[in-house]
């Protein structure tokens, strides 16, 4: 067991450590005034059993004094891959659309480096490439946040706090001020709140929990997938098409979302599906399998 204890990044804390490997270099001026030393390791959590590398530098120079006016050497830890302390950056990233992910990406990677005026910057930014992405472009900043929360994306207090973003991120890229590192832990945990409402975790349950359907995409991939191969030629109400699965639907979404299928049917746009009578209850008739279902 090595003297020192290390973060581990798994554990998420200080844990004791064996070493691996390790490569000693060294070095100085001609003179011998100056001297360095820096060690590489290959290190290993003594409870996790994560593997980390270890560098640790010191030199001549890096000298502090103790009460009694001794000099104490002192060095340089650094632990790679680099890490979060605190947050942790979002599991299932995939999820979240390219161009917020390149920033969040490179937000995160910032904020490891240890580079805060830069991190609070790309927090900002991760707010623009939300909304350019949500196609609400009117206006500053400020108006944009906004209109996240009345077109309904966002709560009030989740728009509260994406001006807190907003501020900081303005205090360092504007005034160059450098943010502290727990204030921008608060606000890394309020954007990844606030992705993983918006983009992740309704994927996450697509499939394994059932969730309301108000949207009319997401009612064309219901039908869908509630065709089954033996239904092919016959005719169902949409209530026994979609069977215990219609009470997803919001009562008052129902009508349109069957209106605009039927215009989607009349139109020739939908195909597997046609409308075999009217008007006092529509009848549907299934005219192609379900292989198509599981193309989207």
């Amino acid at each position: 067991m090595m003297k020192d204890k290390f973060f581990c990044r798994n554990c998420k804390g200080i844990r004791n450590h064996k070493e691996i490997h390790q490569e000693k270099t060294r070095g100085g001026d001609y003179e011998g005034y100056f001297q360095w030393m820096r060690n590489f390791s290959i290190i290993q959590c003594l409870g996790c059993e994560t593997i980390s590398f270890l560098e640790i530098y010191g030199d001549t120079e890096m000298i502090e004094h103790n009460e009694n006016g001794e000099p104490d050497y002192y060095f340089d830890s650094t632990i790679y891959p680099s890490y979060l302390n605190k947050s942790e950056e979002l599991d299932y990233q995939h999820f979240i659309p390219e161009s917020i992910r390149l920033i969040y990406g490179e937000t995160i990677s910032a904020f490891k480096a240890d580079s805060y005026i830069l991190t609070a910057g790309g927090l900002r930014a991760i707010i623009e490439a939300i909304c350019n992405h949500l196609k609400i472009k009117k206006g500053n900043l400020a108006d944009r946040i906004d209109l996240l929360h009345n077109k309904g994306h966002l709560t009030l207090s989740e728009s509260k706090r994406l001006h807190s973003i907003r501020f900081l991120g303005n205090d360092a890229l504007h005034e160059i001020e450098k943010p502290k590192k727990d204030h921008l832990y608060i606000l890394l945990d309020i954007i990844n709140h606030l992705l993983a409402n918006l983009f992740i975790n309704d994927k996450k349950l697509k499939g394994k929990m059932d969730t309301i359907v108000d949207k009319y995409d997401e009612y064309i991939k219901l039908i869908q997938n509630k065709i089954e191969k033996d239904m092919i030629g016959k005719e169902y109400t949409m209530k026994d098409i979609l069977g215990k699965s219609i009470r997803l639907i919001p009562k008052k979404d129902y009508k349109k979302l069957e209106d605009e299928l039927k215009k989607e049917i009349n139109v020739g746009k939908i195909e597997y599906i046609s409308i075999a009578k009217e008007p006092d209850e529509t009848i549907y008739k299934i005219v192609k399998g379900p292989e198509f279902a599981f193309d989207w």
